[in-house]
């Protein structure tokens, strides 16, 4: 193993970035928000290793709404030529169910002879690669030790349902947020328009496809399985277990999942929501203390994740 730490000041990391990428059979890369800049600073390299039939992964936060639309539209351009480009988006905190700010900066690359890892300070932005004060680790090894910690952690963020894969639609109203933001923030959070859009760009989010099922497909699809038609009610507890299995079978990261009782109450937050209003037009219940439920016309149509 050689490991090695870096500061910009030394030696931009944007370099290191670029080097590893051309020569990567496999390129994996998390980071709490990206830039255009960034790109254009890898922009070679990333052709060179989507040119030899390489796979690219990247996964980029939205907290803050701080990753600009423009390198997220270069990237889903990119994805229709390139088969092996992968690019998903984690939702930001109000809607991930977890109020955490997604902040990792983690850049993964496989070749036949070593794996290179790089950790620290680095977001995907030109600041980030080359002109900021900025602090990386970068471990090479042919034998992957930290390399298969790195990319179990990689893993935990990659396999929950706060991912999705963004696409055009989604970007005109993730854009007009942004530049809201971008002029004036506490204004913006303030202003009806906006978080009218916020509201719809969550929805859409709900709809695009993800690396896993969403709790609530999975419960809607728990319900159609069990019951014998739309008007039958169906019970917490048979809800509970048909999503553990499902859970089980599929080897998904949900947290807490290995308690049945902390999953139906999981189950049952997702049905009913706070207050009783989250899900409201996609589950009926027939009281609200017997736990029996069915779907609305809605929950039997609906295509989201």
């Amino acid at each position: 193993m050689n490991l090695q730490i870096i500061s910009n000041i030394n030696y931009p990391i944007g370099n290191i970035i670029n080097y590893e990428l051309q020569n990567s059979s496999e390129t994996r890369i998390a980071v709490a928000f990206m830039k255009f800049s960034g790109i254009k600073k890898i922009e070679n390299s990333l052709m060179q290793c989507l040119q030899k039939k390489s796979s690219v992964e990247i996964i980029v936060g939205l907290d803050f709404k701080t990753t600009d639309p423009k390198s997220m539209l270069y990237l889903i351009g990119l994805k229709k030529d390139y088969q092996n480009l992968s690019f998903f988006c984690f939702g930001d905190r109000n809607k991930n169910k977890t109020n955490i700010v997604f902040h990792p900066k983690i850049y993964l690359f496989s070749n036949n002879n070593e794996k290179t890892a790089i950790i620290g300070s680095t977001n995907l932005t030109n600041g980030g690669l080359i002109t900021n004060f900025e602090v990386n680790t970068i471990i090479r090894e042919k034998k992957p030790q930290y390399f298969s910690q790195l990319v179990a952690i990689y893993n935990s963020v990659k396999f929950t349902e706060s991912i999705f894969a963004p696409d055009n639609d989604y970007i005109i109203g993730y854009s007009e947020v942004y530049n809201a933001f971008l002029k004036n923030e506490s204004i913006a959070k303030k202003d009806k328009g906006v978080k009218k859009v916020i509201r719809e760009i969550k929805r859409k989010e709900e709809e695009l496809p993800g690396t896993v099922p969403t709790m609530k497909q999975m419960i809607i699809e728990a319900i159609k399985e069990i019951s014998n038609n739309q008007n039958d009610y169906v019970d917490l507890k048979l809800i509970g277990d048909y999503v553990l299995e499902k859970i089980n079978y599929l080897n998904l990261n949900y947290s807490m999942v290995n308690y049945r009782q902390i999953l139906r109450k999981t189950i049952y937050f997702d049905l009913v929501g706070y207050n009783y209003k989250y899900n409201k037009q996609l589950f009926v219940t027939k009281d609200k203390y017997t736990g029996l439920y069915k779907l609305s016309e809605k929950g039997m149509n609906y295509k989201g994740r």
